[in-house]
C-alpha cells in the first residue's frame, strides 16, 4: 500500500501567513470604529459587543490582541476604568486598506 510521508508544510497550504481571519476581524473593527490613536481606543468588552460573538471567547481575543501588539499592528491606548484599550498603528491601517477593493 502506498504510504505518503507527511512533513510540516507539505500539505496544500504551502505559505505560512502572519495573520488569520480573526486577526483581520479585529483589525477591521478598529479601523471601522476609527480607533487610530492613543486616546481613541477600544476595550476588549466593547470589541466583543460590536462583533456580537463573532470573535469568540474573551481570552481568545486577549491572546490575539497580544500577538497583534507584538507584531506592531496595534498598540495599547489609554486605560479605561482599569481595562486596556487598543488602537491601530500605521502597519495595521495599511493592512486593512490594502485588503479593500478600489
Amino acid at each position: 500500500m502506498y504510504e505518503m510521508k507527511r512533513r510540516k508544510g507539505s500539505g496544500y497550504v504551502t505559505k505560512t501567513y502572519e495573520l488569520n481571519r480573526l486577526d483581520y476581524l479585529i483589525l477591521g473593527t478598529l479601523y471601522n470604529g476609527g480607533f487610530k490613536d492613543y486616546y481613541h481606543a477600544i476595550t476588549i468588552t466593547e470589541m466583543l459587543n460590536e462583533n456580537e460573538g463573532a470573535l469568540g471567547a474573551r481570552m481568545t481575543v486577549y491572546k490575539k490582541l497580544q500577538k497583534l501588539v507584538k507584531a506592531e499592528y496595534i498598540s495599547k491606548g489609554i486605560i479605561d476604568n482599569h481595562s486596556d484599550t487598543y488602537y491601530l498603528l500605521d502597519k495595521g491601517i495599511r493592512t486593512v486598506e490594502g485588503g479593500k477593493e478600489s
